[in-house]
């Protein structure tokens, strides 16, 4: 079973705090691609194996399941001076919902973003690049993209239909390279989302040089925390890049299809 090469990643990003396993094994059952093992009584994530789904994250009990916590490396970038952007998953509304969704582009710039971009500004660019290439090869099932999980398992478990992935990168690189070119060409980039597996995309060998670090919601909601911000107190403010309501659908079902039909050139 071919596996993608284990260049493409600079340290293991889901891995086992072995203080809290209790050796249940309910993630041995529940990995969907069977990337945990035990070994010396406990749990352990095969990187090899491992697509950064997060699925034994979310079902572990003891929460002995985790990811690697990138917050460090992106408060030490802000602090050296650097002009430091930032791309937020649209998702970003359901964690900070209501009154508070408005309020995140000036939480974003009191914790040093000089930039601050929604991903799914990109969405329509990436879409329709994705739609022009099934059309360009109509004889083949064409895959999307932008879910890097799902790229991990198909380069992993699926070897044979890598050639059926739409070489079209995801909106969170996209969204990068739309960034540095409208605002700051040396500008460094910070992706927030809902998602581990960002972390592996950002670190693959194409990819480092558009994204400086991925941070989750959780990360992001930490990083508020520590910093003492009261949201209440934060104006509602917009986004340097907005997207439209659309492009805002992209990772729902069915999402890419309408982003793929708007009135936007290629990305």
């Amino acid at each position: 079973m071919a596996m993608t090469p284990a260049a493409y990643r600079s340290n293991q990003i889901v891995f086992t705090n072995k203080a809290k396993c209790l050796d249940c094994n309910r993630c041995v059952r529940v990995c969907p691609v069977k990337a945990i093992k035990m070994k010396d009584g406990q749990a352990q994530v095969d990187p090899d194996r491992c697509v950064v789904c997060g699925t034994c994250i979310r079902e572990c009990p003891q929460k002995a399941k985790t990811y690697r916590n990138d917050l460090e490396t992106v408060k030490e970038l802000i602090a050296s001076g650097k002009r430091v952007a930032v791309a937020i998953a649209p998702s970003f509304a359901v964690v900070f919902d209501g009154w508070r969704a408005k309020k995140i582009p000036s939480v974003l710039r009191s914790l040093g973003f000089a930039y601050i971009a929604e991903t799914a500004f990109t969405a329509a660019q990436v879409s329709v690049a994705t739609k022009e290439f099934a059309e360009g090869n109509s004889g083949m099932a064409v895959l999307g993209s932008s879910c890097p999980a799902f790229v991990n398992l198909v380069e992993k478990y699926h070897p044979g239909f890598v050639k059926n992935l739409a070489p079209v990168c995801s909106p969170m690189i996209a969204t990068a390279k739309t960034i540095r070119r409208k605002f700051a060409q040396d500008a460094e980039v910070v992706f927030i989302g809902p998602c581990t597996a960002k972390k592996y995309e950002a670190e693959r060998k194409a990819n480092k040089q558009f994204i400086a670090a991925a941070l989750t919601f959780e990360e992001l909601t930490e990083w508020i925390s520590e910093s003492k911000i009261d949201i209440a107190k934060c104006e509602d403010s917009d986004f340097d890049l907005a997207p439209s309501a659309d492009e805002k659908l992209f990772a729902l079902s069915g999402g890419m299809y309408k982003a793929g039909n708007m009135e936007y050139g290629s990305f």
